[in-house]
């Protein structure tokens, strides 16, 4: 039987990544450096979309494989932070090839220090994490009346 090689526009990226994720996992130890989140575990990071409106942000999470029981946001801090977790499939038989992300995911984002934390809503559907930043109410300036004595004009002689 012969082995089946794939290739797709981004293989020789993908090696090259690959042996920087090795390299930094030599010097530094698994999970430190590289792409890898235990020793011979793959990690996937979650892309994020991020769109501003007048009145929010609003970030959108790709999250394949995930049931939403098992994604989480947190805010604090100015950040948010996103978690998911994919078990692997079961099944009889010996892969040929496996692509799809499994594991555990965090995604952290610095948010901009105008948002109204408490007000945080996320959905999720068919795979996609919406999350829905409200922008903080602008503070309007208020005039401050000037407090004194009042005094008569002088004339001068």
């Amino acid at each position: 039987m012969s082995s089946i090689r794939w290739w797709g526009p981004n293989a020789d990226v993908l090696t090259a990544a690959r042996a920087m994720d090795r390299l930094f996992d030599q010097f530094l130890g698994p999970g430190q450096g590289g792409n890898q989140q235990e020793e011979g575990t793959p990690t996937y990071t979650l892309p994020v979309d991020i769109l501003e409106t007048d009145d929010s942000y609003v970030l959108y999470a790709s999250v394949p494989g995930v049931a939403a029981e098992n994604v989480d946001v947190t805010f604090e801090e100015g950040r948010l932070t996103l978690s998911a977790r994919a078990q692997p499939f079961e099944t009889q038989g010996r892969w040929i090839r496996q692509e799809r992300p499994w594991g555990n995911w965090t995604r952290r984002l610095e948010l901009p220090k105008e948002v109204d934390g408490s007000g945080i809503s996320a959905q999720f559907e068919n795979g996609v994490l919406v999350v829905t930043v409200p922008k903080a109410a602008r503070v309007q300036p208020v005039r401050i009346p000037v407090a004194g004595s009042k005094s008569e004009p002088k004339q001068v002689k």
